[in-house]
């Protein structure tokens, strides 16, 4: 019933429209013309698709009769839906039996949702559909869809700025510089959208169009960014084509390969007081840099090497490690580290430190402006600069002439103010060295000193200011004239002689040998008015000498005797000690002569004289010949082997060029006991050879002393002494006269053997404390009187 229903359907459906066709035809073709806009679906092949057409009446009174699926020109509908029963829910679907017509199927929905569905669309199915709606009531209506097949594009192809095609990583692009990238599509129906992505987020969705020439099959996007920043590092950008909403865009990825500057450069110092010849650790950090910076270190311009310096490298830092030792040269020196992107021209950032480097004050000493170290004279100002060079900067300034310092002292003439010194009128007490010193909290300084000498005019040395020359007449003296000046060239000397009478007169008739700064004069008086005042005068480019180097020639004359003289008891000899007088104004030596007492039996004498009368050196006429005799620079003599028994006298002279002197006596010396040993011959004294130790007889106004002699028989009446001498030792008394109690002089000795301890003395209050004069007792204590002039402590 359904099957003969359909028939029905379709065949009144088919005669009706054939009824019309012939009718109709250029109607509908106008109509279809006409539809108003049409609506353009796009379609994927394969997919699904709905083809709108809203069948809502125009008034809610009216309905749906009939609804009608064309296609492009053809008359014959392919789809159609038969409502004149009364009711959409039971109205008769029908489609033509072609492919179309089996994968369509017109969905009612609610009127304006109605769609007519195709299901799996080829490229066939594409084409212009129109609806057509037919009311009970209301005029019909036409609704056009253009169904359309996508047409997907090519893949992206993306290009560089110089046009080379990027296949792997765009770039390299430099930090700071544009980035130019094309990406490009053929084909695509409908045409494409080409766009850039970044993470997500549309870079840019302008699609370039050629404004000149035919329409190119091609689609491009150019992306360019006027300025790359470091949010492009390590990042990726998307090329996005896209030829209708509904499909599914076609991307291509770019992996950027982005040059960066680097970022931070930071010194690290491990010590921030840095001192003078203390090693310190600097580090330099840097971070930012794609690829990884390399680190240069430079120190007042000056690069430092390699060697020095260690690197820790990682993808996109770089730690630089370098050991320096300053010194004060690098006081406010600039410590530079410098990072560098090798690949990236220009790519650099650097940080600078100025060293604050504290030393000890480094000090030099010169004259202050306007001073001239050869031009400086006498009585000129001089001013003297300490100049410091010091990190922190000095807290004192010393001053030291010639290690001896320095102090503000304006009576005297030194001012001193910050680092200068300021030495009013110069004399040759300022001449030496002067330096400075200089203290701050580091340490202290002091500089090479600077010798400060000046000009002045000749003046006698020190020490030959005034000289008293002996002359005899006749007799040629060289008068000696030293003095100090500077300059010390072109020194010239002249003399004046001062006589008697008053006058001054030049020199005549001598001759002066000029030498530097000596002047010798060689001078010969003839007359008793040439002795008197010599006076050498010198000067030089600074002037002349203000007062002269004196010479007093005056006529040579004996010398005067020595006086106090002693003698003094060593442990194998005698000393004899005295004092010289005036030398007459020659040089002169001293004469020793012993000789025995006038009377005493056993000695060698001639017919008495007096002790003082003058005598020659082998002794005068009627006095007792010298039985010994030396001589010596000094008047000190040792005497040894005077034969016991015996008194003897000594006697001391000096003698010049002019004659001996008297003589300086030591009376009535008594030798009893042999003391010591033979005295070796040395010096100019002749000696018996027989002599002997003894002990001088005692007297109140004598000293008792052992002497020792020694000689050398040279001279034949000395011989002859010695021989008469020798004999008396044989034929020597063995008794003695008594010796006269006297008061207790502990300058008169007693003596013991060899073989007895030294005792211990202790002198009365009148002796001579003076002497060291050794006691001994005798051991047969033959002169009982000689014990009671000493107390003997003997050791226990």
């Amino acid at each position: 019933m359904h099957c003969t229903s359909g028939h029905v359907f379709l065949t009144s459906l088919l005669i009706l429209l054939r009824t019309r066709q012939a009718n109709t035809t250029a109607e509908d073709s106008l109509e279809f013309q006409n539809k108003g806009p049409v609506r353009l679906v796009w379609a994927t092949e394969g997919e699904d698709v709905e083809l709108p057409c809203d069948i809502t009446p125009p008034t809610p009174t009216d309905s749906v009769n009939m609804v009608l699926w064309f296609k492009d020109t053809v008359g014959i509908p392919l789809y159609s839906l038969d409502a004149r029963s009364g009711d959409l829910s039971s109205a008769m679907h029908w489609a033509v039996s072609d492919d179309l017509g089996r994968k369509s199927y017109f969905q009612i929905g609610d009127g304006h949702r109605a769609r007519l569905k195709i299901t799996k669309v080829s490229a066939k199915d594409q084409g212009i559909f129109r609806c057509r709606v037919d009311f009970i009531d209301s005029p019909t209506r036409n609704f056009q869809v253009n169904l359309t097949l996508v047409e997907e594009p090519t893949k992206p192809v993306i290009y560089d700025a110089q046009g080379r095609e990027v296949t792997r990583v765009g770039g390299p692009f430099l930090e700071g510089y544009t980035l130019a990238l094309t990406c490009q599509v053929s084909g695509g129906r409908p045409k494409p959208s080409v766009t850039w992505w970044k993470d997500g987020e549309l870079l840019d969705g302008v699609v370039d169009t050629a404004s000149i020439g035919p329409p190119s099959k091609f689609t491009v996007n150019h992306l360019f960014i006027d300025r790359v920043t470091r949010s492009l590092w390590g990042s990726k950008l998307e090329c996005r084509a896209q030829s209708a909403p509904m499909a599914a865009p076609i991307v291509r990825e770019v992996p950027l390969d982005i040059y960066l500057k680097p970022a931070i450069v930071k010194i690290i110092l491990s010590d921030e007081q840095i001192y003078a010849g203390r090693p310190i650790a600097a580090r330099c950090e840097t971070w930012g840099s794609s690829p990884a910076a390399r680190i240069v270190w430079s120190l007042g311009g000056q690069t430092i090497g390699e060697p020095n310096v260690s690197i820790t490298q990682r993808s996109n830092s770089t730690v630089s490690k370098l050991a320096l030792a300053l010194g004060k040269d690098d006081d406010g020196k600039e410590l530079t580290c410098r990072a560098e992107n090798p690949r990236f021209p220009g790519g650099v950032l650097e940080q600078t430190r100025v060293l604050n480097v504290a030393y000890a004050p480094v000090v030099a000493v010169h004259l202050a402006t306007g001073y001239v170290q050869n031009s400086l004279r006498e009585g000129d100002d001089l001013k003297l600069v300490c100049n410091v060079q010091s990190n922190p900067p000095p807290t004192k300034i010393i001053w030291y002439h010639d290690e001896n310092r320095l102090e503000h002292d304006v009576a005297g003439g030194t001012l001193i103010a910050s680092n200068t010194l300021t030495l009013r009128v110069l004399t040759l007490v300022h001449a030496g060295e002067y330096s400075c010193a200089a203290i701050n909290p580091v340490g202290e300084g002091r500089g090479p000193p600077v010798f400060i000498r000046m000009k002045y005019a000749p003046r006698c040395r020190l020490g030959h200011e005034r000289r008293e020359i002996t002359a005899v007449r006749r007799e040629t003296v060289s008068l000696r004239c030293e003095v100090d000046a500077a300059p010390e060239d072109a020194v010239r000397f002249f003399w004046t002689y001062n006589g008697t009478r008053g006058d001054v007169l030049p020199v005549q008739n001598s001759r002066a040998q000029n030498n530097g700064l000596v002047s010798v004069l060689d001078y010969t008086p003839t007359a008793d008015t040439d002795f008197g005042t010599l006076a050498c005068w010198a000067s030089n480019s600074v002037g002349r000498q203000r007062a002269p180097c004196i010479f007093n020639v005056v006529p040579g004359k004996p010398p005067q005797p020595p006086f106090d003289c002693s003698l003094q008891n060593e442990t194998s000899s005698l000393e004899v000690n005295c004092v010289p007088g005036a030398d007459g104004g020659s040089p002169q030596y001293f004469l020793l002569e012993v000789r025995g007492t006038p009377g005493q039996p056993g000695v060698v004498q001639v017919n008495s004289p007096t002790l003082h009368a003058p005598q020659s050196d082998q002794g005068t006429v009627g006095e007792v010949p010298a039985i010994y005799q030396e001589k010596n620079m000094r008047p000190n003599f040792q005497l040894h082997d005077l034969e016991p028994g015996f008194e003897y006298t000594l006697y001391v002279y000096a003698v010049n060029g002019q004659g001996k002197s008297e003589p300086a006596l030591l009376e009535h010396v008594r030798v009893i006991e042999p003391i010591g040993g033979k005295l070796e011959r040395t010096g100019t004294g002749i000696f018996l050879d027989d002599l002997k130790k003894a002990l001088p007889k005692a007297s109140s106004e004598n000293l008792i002393i052992v002497i020792a002699l020694a000689g050398t028989g040279a001279v034949a009446l000395i011989l002859i002494g010695i021989g008469i001498v020798i004999g008396l030792a044989v034929c020597r008394r063995r008794t003695s006269s008594p010796i006269k109690d006297e008061p207790d002089d502990f300058t008169i000795p007693s003596y013991v053997s060899a073989q007895r301890v030294e005792p211990r003395i202790r002198y009365s209050s009148d002796s001579r404390r003076s002497q060291r004069t050794s006691l001994y007792v005798e051991e047969n204590r033959n002169e009982p009187d000689l014990l009671q002039r000493v107390e003997i402590d003997l050791p226990d």
